[in-house]
């Protein structure tokens, strides 16, 4: 999700978008674009007393989607020479620096605890929720919410986005969605050919005339970015399975 929506936003705007992939413990959206980078969020964090706005760009893939990426880690165990750079404030100062070097930011963010990340989750502009349509699922998106009020985020700042959505998922995901009295932003079709496919591939979702869950995604950027489409804006993603 956070991959088809920095490319969207590239594509519509046609300005300088940076996904970072803060997911753990390693990433996956190399993998998901057959891509080998030179670098990854493990190279910024070893150089976060240093870094600045060109080292970070220079450390994160051009890739010809039009999109730069910094992708997570490609192995889960750290080195021990590793482990005192992996640190909150690193990965805020990430962040904070794709801001200023970047129109648009893009954060791959995982499952995390809201109050461990809540400095980071304060910087963002847009914050989703991605859950499934099942009683799980928004469970899990509840308890979510609860544990970022606790630490002092605004619950109403999350948008919703559900995600393998069936037309029989109407009634019983939007009672329980309509209890929590979040924004939903966008209902995204199950298609699990179709994203199989673009993995496959190595690519993002392709466009075509008949291609709903693309078109949703578009939607998605452009409900996001609205007026601020031409002007500097930041995009964060959490993932609640």
């Amino acid at each position: 999700m956070a991959l088809n929506l920095a490319v969207q936003a590239a594509q519509l705007t046609k300005k300088r978008v940076a996904l970072l992939e803060y997911a753990r413990p390693f990433g996956q959206i190399a993998l998901m674009l057959d891509s080998h980078p030179r670098f990854t969020l493990m190279d910024a964090l070893e150089r976060a007393e240093r870094l600045d706005e060109r080292l970070l760009a220079s450390l994160a893939e051009k890739h010809k989607t039009g999109i730069d990426v910094l992708a997570g880690p490609l192995h889960a165990a750290l080195r021990d020479e590793q482990r005192p750079h992996v640190t909150l404030d690193g990965v805020v100062k990430i962040a904070d620096l794709a801001r200023s070097a970047y129109d648009y930011v893009v954060v791959d963010l995982g499952f995390v605890n809201a109050a461990e990340w809540a400095r980071l989750l304060h910087l963002a502009t847009d914050l989703l929720l991605v859950a499934e349509p099942s009683a799980l699922a928004l469970g899990m998106l509840e308890r979510y919410l609860q544990a970022a009020t606790s630490a002092g985020l605004d619950a109403s700042r999350f948008q919703i986005v559900m995600n393998r959505w069936r037309q029989n998922d109407e009634h019983f995901a939007a009672l329980r969605l309509a209890a929590l009295g979040q924004t939903l932003l966008a209902k995204l079709p199950n298609d699990y050919r179709q994203v199989s496919e673009a993995v496959s591939f190595g690519t993002p979702l392709a466009a075509s005339s008949n291609n709903l869950l693309h078109a949703r995604y578009r939607k998605m950027v452009t409900d996001l970015l609205g007026p601020r489409s031409a002007e500097a804006g930041r995009l964060v993603e959490a993932r609640v399975p």
